[in-house]
C-alpha cells in the first residue's frame, strides 16, 4: 500500500531545491561511495559510469526533478517508467530499497552540515518513503507479469550459448537458448537482456540490447569489443558455445509506439544499431506494417555489422529505405543509398514528416547532438525517443 506524503513535506522538500542545485552531485556522490562498500548492490551498478561521474551526474538530475514536482508526480512518469525497467532488469529487491534510503539521507546529512535541519531530514526521508513504495509497488506488478506470460520467468534463468556469430572485426553474436529447453518470453523488438556474471573475476549486472527477431526459442545478443571494457572483452575471449549464463527476463520500453502506418525513422551510429535489427527483423513475425526507414553511421562500411542481413532486408521487405552513412570512407565510390560524412540533425530533418516517430541509438555524443539539433529545427520531442543509459536532461540540454 502506497501511503501518501505526509503534510508539509512536499513544501519542505521544494524549498531544498537551491540546496540540491548547489550541492546535489556533491551528495550523490557521498551516497554511491557508501553504497558501493555493499558488494550485493555494487554489482548492480556500471562501474565504469560510476568512475566517470555518469551515473552520480544523472541521479543528481533525477532527485532534483522529484523535488521540482513531488506535487505532481505523474509529470514523472516517462522517467518512472525507465527506473522501473532498470531496477527490474538487475533484480532489485524490496528490502534493498532502506539501504539505499539510509545511504541517501546519510550524504544529505554530510553534504549540507548544519543546513540539514531534523525538519529537512524528516521531510526528505518521507520523500523517499513515497517514493520507494511507488517503485516497490510498481516492480512487484513487473515482476508478476512477466513471470505469468507464456515463457516468462521471475528472477534469474540459465540460457545456454548456442552460436556464435564474427559479425565484425570488433562485433560478435552470441545465440542464448534455455537450458531447461522450455520456450523463452518472446520479446519487445528493442528490449534488453541482463546478465548477472559472477565468474572470471566478475561480480557485476550487465545488459545488452536483443538483436533478433522476436522468437519463442531463444535471443541473439551483438556485443562490440571495447578494449578497456572488462565485460565485453570476457564476452570475446571467455564466453564459449555450450556454456551457461543467467539471465532476467527482457526489459526496457525503447519500443516502437503508436499505430502500425505510422511512420518511423530508426538513426543509429556503431553498436547502436543493435536493438534496430530487432525492429527491422520483427515485421517478419508480427506483420506490422510501420513504414521503416534506418539511418546508420559507421566509420566505414567495412565495420558495420549485419551488412547481409540488411542487403536481404532491403530487398525482401516493405515498406522499408536503408541509408547509410561513412565517416571515414575507405574508397570514394558512393550510391543514392550510401553516403560519405556523419549523419547530421539537418539530413535527418528533412526526412521527418509531422507524423515520423523518430528513435535515436549510439554513442552518447551523437544521441546529444542530434535530438539537441532536431529540436531546435522543430521536432516534437514526444516524437523522439532514445535508448540512453543516463538522465534525459543530459541528453536534450547537451550536456555531457
Amino acid at each position: 500500500m502506497i501511503r501518501p506524503l505526509h503534510p508539509g513535506t512536499a513544501a519542505i522538500v521544494k524549498a531544498t531545491i537551491p540546496a540540491l542545485e548547489a550541492h546535489g552531485l556533491a551528495i550523490t556522490k557521498t551516497m554511491y561511495a557508501s553504497l558501493m562498500q555493499d558488494p550485493a548492490i555494487a554489482a548492480m551498478f556500471n562501474q565504469t559510469d560510476q568512475a566517470n561521474g555518469r551515473q552520480p551526474h544523472a541521479l543528481a538530475a533525477a532527485v532534483l526533478a522529484y523535488a521540482r514536482h513531488i506535487e505532481h508526480p505523474e509529470k514523472l512518469k516517462a522517467a518512472l517508467d525507465l527506473i522501473v525497467e532498470r531496477h527490474v532488469a538487475v533484480m532489485v529487491e524490496a528490502d534493498q530499497y532502506p539501504v539505499v534510503g539510509a545511504a541517501l539521507l546519510g550524504a544529505i546529512r554530510t553534504v549540507l552540515g548544519d543546513a540539514a535541519t531534523p525538519a529537512i531530514m524528516e521531510a526528505w526521508g518521507d520523500a523517499y518513503r513515497f517514493l520507494a513504495e511507488v517503485l516497490i509497488t510498481r516492480e512487484a506488478d513487473v515482476y508478476a507479469e512477466r513471470a505469468a506470460l507464456e515463457g516468462g520467468w521471475r528472477d534469474w534463468r540459465s540460457l545456454r550459448v548456442e552460436k556464435r556469430t564474427r559479425e565484425t572485426d570488433s562485433v560478435t553474436s552470441f545465440w542464448l537458448v534455455p537450458a531447461d529447453d522450455k520456450p523463452v518470453l518472446m520479446h519487445k523488438p528493442g528490449q534488453f537482456l541482463t546478465f548477472r556474471l559472477d565468474r572470471d573475476g566478475l561480480n557485476t549486472r550487465r545488459s545488452y540490447s536483443i538483436s533478433s527477431a522476436p522468437d519463442a526459442r531463444g535471443y541473439r545478443i551483438s556485443v562490440k569489443r571495447d578494449p578497456n571494457g572488462q565485460v565485453s572483452r570476457w564476452f570475446h575471449d571467455q564466453l564459449a558455445v555450450g556454456d551457461i549464463v543467467d539471465v532476467t527476463p527482457p526489459a526496457g520500453n525503447f519500443t516502437l509506439e503508436g499505430k502500425a502506418e505510422v511512420p518511423v525513422l530508426l538513426v543509429s551510429a556503431g553498436i547502436g544499431i543493435t536493438p534496430f535489427m530487432s525492429m527491422l527483423l520483427a515485421p517478419r513475425v508480427s506483420g506490422n506494417t510501420h513504414p521503416l526507414h534506418l539511418v546508420h553511421g559507421d566509420h566505414d562500411l567495412g565495420s558495420m555489422p549485419f551488412q547481409s542481413e540488411l542487403v536481404n532486408l532491403s530487398a525482401t521487405t516493405s515498406p522499408l529505405l536503408i541509408d547509410l552513412f561513412e565517416s571515414l570512407p575507405k574508397s570514394a565510390a558512393s550510391t543514392e543509398r550510401t553516403h560519405k560524412g556523419r549523419i547530421s540533425a539537418s539530413w535527418v530533418r528533412s526526412r521527418v514528416t509531422p507524423e515520423t516517430h523518430v528513435y535515436v541509438c549510439g554513442p552518447r555524443s551523437f544521441q546529444r547532438d542530434l535530438i539537441h539539433g532536431l529540436v531546435e529545427q522543430g521536432v516534437n520531442r514526444e516524437q523522439i525517443h532514445h535508448e540512453f543509459f543516463g538522465s534525459d536532461e543530459e541528453v536534450t540540454s547537451g550536456r555531457s
